[in-house]
């Protein structure tokens, strides 16, 4: 699992970087797409490469962008 303070992190760092709004609005939102790369199924994970959770990261933060400001 991604901790949510190091995603918190990581944006902070990004909105210094590039500019924008520091905040969180839904941290459940949030919470949940840091634990969607690592979900299973019978036992088998469901994104089981880095790219794949990489991705459904990534797609998670991109559905819920009003999650983070």
């Amino acid at each position: 699992m991604i901790p949510v303070k190091e995603v918190e992190q990581i944006h902070k760092l990004l909105i210094n970087t590039f500019g924008g709004s520091h905040g969180i609005r839904d941290f459940s939102a949030l919470e949940s797409a840091s634990t969607r790369p690592f979900q299973t199924f019978e036992g088998k994970e469901l994104y089981p490469t880095i790219v794949a959770k990489a991705a459904s990261l990534i797609e998670s933060i991109l559905i819920n962008k009003s999650s983070i400001h």
